[in-house]
């Protein structure tokens, strides 16, 4: 398990090296149930200047990010935005998780989500589209964790939906 973990991260990692060398682009979004707080805790790495092209293109083409020059414009487009592009079927009913932050590390933007209410889990279907429309190659990994079951999954524009089963 553990050469797993560590092979998926050196994955991870080599992926965001690349693709400040070469034209790659990839996000991930990590999903943590945590049945001890009833809850999905969701975290979402996407590069700062992938994002700011998504905003100028979809919402104002005057936002800046890291130093946001609107901060509450932007938090309402990029709401609305992964209200669009990022599906969650919880034991086959859709939810939306809630934003409850974000900030800058390095050359990313991490914003932080949940799922409240979350008693069991059964499945997970995941339809992570972001930036799909912006980026020709985009790719974005998805990360479940529970406390007795991980996998990973790559979406890319051809497959951007999977499937997965807690039990």
């Amino acid at each position: 398990m553990m050469n797993r973990t560590f092979a998926f991260s050196f994955f991870v990692w080599l992926l965001f090296v690349q693709a400040t060398i070469h034209p790659y682009y990839v996000s991930t979004l990590e999903i943590d149930y945590r049945p001890d707080r009833a809850a999905l805790q969701i975290t979402m790495r996407v590069f700062t200047d992938d994002w700011q092209l998504m905003l100028n293109t979809h919402y104002d083409k005057t936002l800046r990010l890291d130093p946001d020059s609107d901060e509450e414009q932007m938090e309402i487009h990029s709401t609305e935005y992964l209200q669009q592009h990022l599906e969650l079927k919880l034991n086959g009913k859709d939810v939306t998780p809630s934003v409850l932050g974000r900030e800058y590390q390095d050359d990313q933007l991490v914003l932080y989500l949940e799922v409240a209410g979350v008693a069991e889990l059964q499945t997970l279907g995941v339809s992570n589209r972001i930036l799909f429309a912006e980026l020709e190659g985009q790719q974005n990994i998805v990360r479940i964790k529970t406390p007795t079951k991980r996998k990973n999954y790559l979406q890319t524009q051809g497959q951007a939906r999977d499937l997965f089963r807690g039990l």
